[in-house]
């Protein structure tokens, strides 16, 4: 039985996220799960994937740790003999696929959004490209969730074309979000994901502030964690001041979004983050809620504006208050028939077998000739 790795930066995230896809694949593969731990691992309970903990220091710039992850990975890659890696977000990428490549093992760089690095042209967008281009010289194929990432790597010269894939999204678990109810009786706008300022939580905030005045009735909500370690998160202490101050909710953080989802009226993403495709918005799509989202990388391939919801120009407090205005004063049958255009398209391009389906196919091409 060929053996096969996921190598990410979270537990969490890898769980979230391709947990499906590592199920299915374990049928047919010996499956092992590289990340640090930072979360219960009670999801792999009852199936045969193996988890291996390594340390990776995501935002960190020291370079000293970065060589002892690079360590870390070619000490596991060699002990256990992995016919075929997947790596995933920025470090594992670099310092995995530059094991791997030193070891000759066959593997896969999936990029799941340009994120951070990538926003800004400072020197950190440039020791990211430099990192990249050598790391991915000797891939097997470079994956990207939409296509707009993939048109920058290329015309940034960090991969050939010919060795770019697209699979449109890591995928929804289409009969675990389902359509199960209609939401509650008041207007419930909900923002959900972490709370970064690039994500456009202080842009909903500010909309909210705005239209709060003129409905009355309406409830803003946020549902995700607060970062503080990140740069660019939202201070705990300015949540707790528009809470305070009756702009907002804030509900923390779930192991399931779905209850959320429910009863929420509209799913909101302000974001001008490198998206890959954003999870929030599939899962919300899934269960048929309408969305409004920034027509930027991502957000755009999972909202098509004025089917299944609406999008607004990045940055721009105006456009998001005139979006979140129209879905208010939309009659219920145009949100109901929004949010069942926005589960057709996620069962037509985003559904979780469809992904599943694109990691068989490209393990049998690279495995078996």
């Amino acid at each position: 039985m060929y053996k096969i790795a996921f190598v990410g930066n979270s537990a969490l995230t890898m769980m979230n996220f391709r947990l499906g896809v590592m199920k299915e694949l374990s049928r047919q593969y010996e499956v092992v799960m590289i990340t640090p731990q930072d979360c219960e691992l009670t999801p792999l309970a009852g199936t045969s994937i193996r988890f291996v903990p390594i340390e990776v220091d995501c935002k960190g710039q020291n370079p000293v740790r970065d060589i002892r992850l690079l360590a870390q990975l070619k000490e596991i890659y060699t002990q256990e003999h992995f016919d075929f890696i997947f790596h995933y977000t920025i470090k594992p990428i670099i310092y995995g696929s530059i094991a791997a490549s030193s070891l000759g093992i066959k593997h896969i760089d999936v990029i799941t959004g340009l994120g951070y690095s990538f926003i800004k042209r400072n020197w950190l967008f440039y020791l990211s490209c430099w990192l990249h281009k050598h790391a991915l010289r000797k891939t097997n194929a470079v994956w990207f969730l939409n296509q707009d990432d993939c048109d920058c790597f290329v015309k940034w010269n960090l991969v050939a074309q010919e060795r770019t894939h697209v699979i449109h999204g890591e995928g929804v678990n289409t009969d675990f979000f389902l359509p199960t109810r209609e939401p509650d009786d008041s207007f419930i706008f909900l923002h959900c994901g972490r709370m970064l300022r690039t994500k456009g939580v202080e842009l909903y905030i500010r909309a909210a502030e705005r239209l709060r005045r003129e409905y009355p009735k309406v409830r803003w909500q946020l549902l995700g964690p607060l970062d503080a370690q990140n740069p660019d998160a939202i201070h705990p202490a300015e949540m707790e001041a528009w809470v305070r101050n009756g702009s907002v909710e804030y509900l923390g953080v779930t192991n399931d979004v779905r209850p959320y989802l429910e009863r929420c009226s509209c799913v909101v993403l302000p974001s001008y983050y490198m998206e890959g495709v954003p999870r929030s918005l599939m899962e919300a799509a899934s269960m048929e809620r309408p969305l409004i989202a920034t027509d930027s990388v991502g957000c755009k391939d999972v909202v098509l504006d004025g089917v299944n919801g609406l999008l607004c120009e990045k940055r721009s407090i105006e456009g998001l208050v005139d979006a979140m205005r129209k879905m208010l004063e939309m009659p219920a049958e145009k949100l109901r028939c929004m949010g069942k255009k926005g589960r057709e398209l996620i069962l037509r391009k985003f559904d979780e077998k469809i992904v599943i389906k694109e990691y068989e196919t490209a393990l049998h091409r690279h495995l078996n000739g």
